[in-house]
Protein backbone atom coordinates (compact mmCIF):
# COMPACT_ATOMS: atom_id res chain seq x y z
CA UNK A 1 0.00 0.00 0.00
CA UNK A 2 2.83 2.37 0.86
CA UNK A 3 4.55 1.67 -2.47
CA UNK A 4 1.37 2.36 -4.39
CA UNK A 5 0.83 5.58 -2.46
CA UNK A 6 4.39 6.70 -3.16
CA UNK A 7 4.11 5.89 -6.88
CA UNK A 8 0.81 7.76 -7.20
CA UNK A 9 2.16 10.73 -5.30
CA UNK A 10 5.26 10.94 -7.52
CA UNK A 11 3.22 10.63 -10.72
CA UNK A 12 0.68 13.25 -9.70
CA UNK A 13 3.43 15.57 -8.46
CA UNK A 14 5.20 15.41 -11.79
CA UNK A 15 1.97 15.73 -13.81
CA UNK A 16 0.43 18.74 -12.04
CA UNK A 17 1.51 22.03 -10.60
CA UNK A 18 1.02 21.75 -6.83
CA UNK A 19 -0.20 24.37 -4.41
CA UNK A 20 -0.23 22.08 -1.35
CA UNK A 21 1.93 18.97 -1.12
CA UNK A 22 0.18 17.81 2.08
CA UNK A 23 -3.16 17.85 0.31
CA UNK A 24 -1.75 15.70 -2.48
CA UNK A 25 -0.34 13.28 0.10
CA UNK A 26 -3.72 13.01 1.88
CA UNK A 27 -5.47 12.45 -1.46
CA UNK A 28 -3.06 9.68 -2.44
CA UNK A 29 -3.34 7.99 0.96
CA UNK A 30 -7.15 8.06 0.75
CA UNK A 31 -7.05 6.70 -2.77
CA UNK A 32 -4.66 3.91 -1.83
CA UNK A 33 -6.77 2.96 1.19
CA UNK A 34 -9.85 2.87 -1.02
CA UNK A 35 -8.15 0.55 -3.48
CA UNK A 36 -7.12 -1.80 -0.72
CA UNK A 37 -10.66 -1.77 0.66
CA UNK A 38 -11.94 -2.70 -2.79
CA UNK A 39 -9.64 -5.73 -2.81
CA UNK A 40 -10.88 -6.71 0.63
CA UNK A 41 -14.45 -6.17 -0.60
CA UNK A 42 -13.88 -8.42 -3.60
CA UNK A 43 -12.39 -11.08 -1.33
CA UNK A 44 -15.35 -10.82 1.05
CA UNK A 45 -17.79 -11.12 -1.84
CA UNK A 46 -15.97 -14.21 -3.10
CA UNK A 47 -16.08 -15.76 0.38
CA UNK A 48 -19.76 -14.87 0.70
CA UNK A 49 -20.56 -16.48 -2.64
CA UNK A 50 -18.74 -19.66 -1.66
CA UNK A 51 -20.62 -19.69 1.67
CA UNK A 52 -23.92 -19.25 -0.20
CA UNK A 53 -23.02 -22.14 -2.51
CA UNK A 54 -22.24 -24.32 0.50
CA UNK A 55 -25.56 -23.36 2.14
CA UNK A 56 -27.45 -24.04 -1.08
CA UNK A 57 -25.82 -27.48 -1.41
CA UNK A 58 -26.59 -28.27 2.25
CA UNK A 59 -30.22 -27.22 1.78
CA UNK A 60 -30.47 -29.31 -1.38
CA UNK A 61 -29.16 -32.38 0.47
CA UNK A 62 -31.59 -31.70 3.33
CA UNK A 63 -34.54 -31.45 0.95
CA UNK A 64 -33.49 -34.66 -0.78
CA UNK A 65 -33.35 -36.52 2.54
CA UNK A 66 -36.75 -35.11 3.56
CA UNK A 67 -38.22 -36.13 0.20
CA UNK A 68 -36.82 -39.63 0.66
CA UNK A 69 -38.38 -39.83 4.13
CA UNK A 70 -41.74 -38.69 2.75
CA UNK A 71 -41.54 -41.24 -0.05
CA UNK A 72 -40.83 -43.98 2.49
CA UNK A 73 -43.69 -42.73 4.66
CA UNK A 74 -46.07 -42.69 1.68
CA UNK A 75 -45.08 -46.25 0.75
CA UNK A 76 -45.70 -47.35 4.34
CA UNK A 77 -49.06 -45.57 4.44
CA UNK A 78 -50.10 -47.06 1.09
CA UNK A 79 -49.24 -50.55 2.34
CA UNK A 80 -51.10 -49.87 5.56
CA UNK A 81 -54.22 -48.68 3.71
CA UNK A 82 -54.09 -51.69 1.41
CA UNK A 83 -53.90 -54.01 4.42
CA UNK A 84 -56.83 -52.21 6.09
CA UNK A 85 -58.81 -52.39 2.85
CA UNK A 86 -58.21 -56.15 2.66
CA UNK A 87 -59.35 -56.56 6.27
CA UNK A 88 -62.55 -54.57 5.68
CA UNK A 89 -63.28 -56.50 2.48
CA UNK A 90 -62.85 -59.79 4.35
CA UNK A 91 -65.04 -58.52 7.19
CA UNK A 92 -67.83 -57.47 4.80
CA UNK A 93 -67.56 -60.77 2.93
CA UNK A 94 -67.91 -62.79 6.16
CA UNK A 95 -70.76 -60.54 7.34
CA UNK A 96 -72.59 -61.10 4.04
CA UNK A 97 -72.03 -64.86 4.27
CA UNK A 98 -73.17 -64.82 7.93
CA UNK A 99 -76.33 -62.83 7.14
CA UNK A 100 -76.99 -65.12 4.19
CA UNK A 101 -76.70 -68.18 6.43
CA UNK A 102 -78.97 -66.60 9.07
CA UNK A 103 -81.57 -65.72 6.40
CA UNK A 104 -81.32 -69.23 4.95
CA UNK A 105 -81.74 -70.86 8.38
CA UNK A 106 -84.69 -68.54 9.14
CA UNK A 107 -86.36 -69.48 5.84
CA UNK A 108 -85.76 -73.20 6.50
CA UNK A 109 -87.30 -72.99 10.00
CA UNK A 110 -90.31 -71.12 8.65
CA UNK A 111 -90.68 -73.62 5.82
CA UNK A 112 -90.39 -76.65 8.13
CA UNK A 113 -93.01 -75.39 10.58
Amino acid sequence: MDQLAEMLEEELESAFELKDKKSLHRYVVLLAQNLVQKDAYDQNITELRSDIKILAETMKQGFESVNKRFEDMYKYMDKRFEDMNKRFNMMFTFMNIGFGIIILITILFKFLQ
